[in-house]
């Protein structure tokens, strides 16, 4: 991004999307986790928000990652069409899913533990582990 963004196109854009999916500022806020600070600074354009937190507001307002740059650019954002996979939600859920497995195999002194052990080592290619 050239020069300095247009903080106040993108505030419009914010206010009226976050309208549009009947958010307040503060479910907003919890949507994306972030302060209610961050997202009043964003929709006045008080401030230009790190990357990560522009991801996590495009994400909470159904918008594509860069749609925040996209439109302080000139550019339009792109929600996601009805019925198309969410990739960071459905990503999300998988690696949540990973996670109670394993919980489940710290807890497992036996032969579970093992398997999933020699699994992994041979689905990445390390036999004698790392």
């Amino acid at each position: 991004m050239g020069g300095e963004p247009d903080r106040g196109r993108v505030a419009k854009y914010v206010a009226a999307r976050r309208g549009a999916l009947g958010l307040t500022q503060e479910r907003l806020a919890e949507r994306a986790g972030v302060t209610v600070k961050t997202v009043y600074n964003l929709e006045s354009a008080e401030r230009w928000p790190q990357a990560r937190t522009r991801a996590a507001i495009e994400e909470a307002l159904e918008w594509r990652p860069g749609d925040l740059v996209r439109i302080a650019e000139g550019g339009e954002p792109t929600p996601y069409e009805e019925g198309e996979p969410d990739e960071v939600a459905v990503t999300l859920r998988e690696l949540e899913e990973l996670g109670a497995y394993f919980a489940a195999l710290r807890a497992d002194p036996g032969d579970k533990r093992r398997m999933a052990l020699a699994f992994l080592r041979a689905l990445y290619g390390e036999p004698e582990g790392r």
